[in-house]
């Protein structure tokens, strides 16, 4: 990307492979005001689900299981191949609402406790495979 389609304060950085354990302790430890996805092709990603996980608002294309994580509640769907000004747009709207940002920091941890936790999901899974041996 070239350096001059950026402004002066705008921090760019491509690291490549980050493993989970430095991914989550950058979340928990460093500011972190809106996680952006804008994949044209995703099925549900993980990344999305470790971002809520750390109360991190979402921005991201409504792509393959986007809708089921992103909501106007804990972030911005965006459409599916979005122009940069409404990538923009999504980001401005976050910076310019700081009330609405701080709630959708909540909702965005509240929905990965709700749907998305080891607490959850574990003893669903179990319940699923008891289901499954029991019609066998």
């Amino acid at each position: 990307m070239s350096t001059t389609l950026l402004p002066s304060n705008v921090e760019r950085i491509f690291r490549g492979f980050v493993s989970l354990e430095k991914i989550m302790a950058h979340y928990k430890h460093s500011p972190v005001d809106v996680f952006m996805n804008v994949s044209s092709y995703e099925g549900q990603p993980v990344s999305i689900k470790e971002a809520i996980s750390c109360g991190i608002p979402v921005v991201a294309t409504d792509v393959g299981g986007n809708s089921e994580i992103v909501t106007s509640k804990n972030g911005i769907l965006l459409n599916a191949n979005p122009p940069a000004r409404e990538i923009a747009d999504a980001l401005l709207h976050m910076l310019d609402h700081p009330d609405m940002t701080v709630q959708m920091r909540k909702e965005s941890r509240d929905l990965w406790s709700r749907l998305y936790s080891s607490e959850v999901t574990y003893p669903r899974f179990i319940s699923n495979l008891q289901s499954i041996r029991r019609r066998t």
